[in-house]
């Protein structure tokens, strides 16, 4: 009597995968280790010709969204490193580590940058904390008209246009840009410092109080609907 049972071809096994290995669902590519996949995300922010997001590396590597970020997490854990990983909302990319702003400059034959102003500074800084924010809640903090700063900081592409206020007008709200963090050395808008406190008070909360004060309101913008009817009964 011999034994009918037969070993499977070798193509045809399959090992479970250790605990820190990755499976790489709906493909034939095998298990990867998470170190593996941080060396694969690294390789895809190198070839890539605009920042991918989250998503984009994930369908590329063929895991799920929370295994790149954690696999990003793990790049950004050695310091060692020349560069370091950015994220801009979902977007991601490679810059050079801010330790080496200044050689990098001169290897370049770049020019120093130059310096924001003050008035710049701190529009900029509102804009950083408050995002999405509108000119109106700025002038509301600065107490002057900011039209001009946001021209220049908007042109230097440290700030964009985001979104627009669903209220009376439909005014533009501004966010920062990759390139903001790229002149302030940040790896995401986490790495901004906490504002503290100014005064014995808390900035947060007073900063949020004077934007609000340049905020339209649901009256404002019921004065400036019937404002508009009237208009429109004389027209006619």
């Amino acid at each position: 009597m011999t034994d009918t049972a037969t070993t499977p071809p070798a193509s045809t096994m399959t090992e479970a995968p250790d605990a820190d290995q990755l499976a790489l669902p709906g493909t034939a590519l095998p298990s990867i280790t998470l170190p593996e996949l941080a060396a694969l995300m690294e390789a895809f922010l190198l070839v890539a010709t605009e920042s991918p997001t989250i998503d984009d590396l994930a369908k590329g590597a063929g895991v799920e969204p929370d295994q790149v970020t954690a696999a990003l997490d793990l790049l950004n854990e050695d310091a060692g490193r020349g560069w370091v990983v950015q994220r801009h909302g979902k977007r991601v990319q490679l810059a050079t580590a801010p330790r080496f702003a200044e050689r990098v400059r001169t290897f370049l034959g770049l020019d120093r940058e130059t310096r924001l102003s003050s008035a710049a500074l701190e529009t900029l800084a509102i804009v950083a904390y408050q995002q999405p924010v509108t000119r109106a809640e700025i002038d509301a903090v600065r107490g002057v008209d900011s039209s001009g700063v946001l021209a220049t900081l908007h042109a230097r592409e440290l700030i964009e246009p985001v979104a627009r206020l669903q209220t009376v007008g439909n005014p533009i709200q501004y966010g920062t840009t990759t390139a903001f963090l790229q002149h302030f050395g940040l790896r995401s808008l986490a790495d901004l410092p906490p504002l503290g406190q100014i005064d014995g008070k808390d900035a947060r909360a007073a900063l949020d109080a004077a934007a609000a004060a340049g905020r339209p309101t649901h009256e404002d913008a019921s004065v400036n609907h019937e404002a508009s009817d009237r208009s429109a009964e004389d027209a006619s």
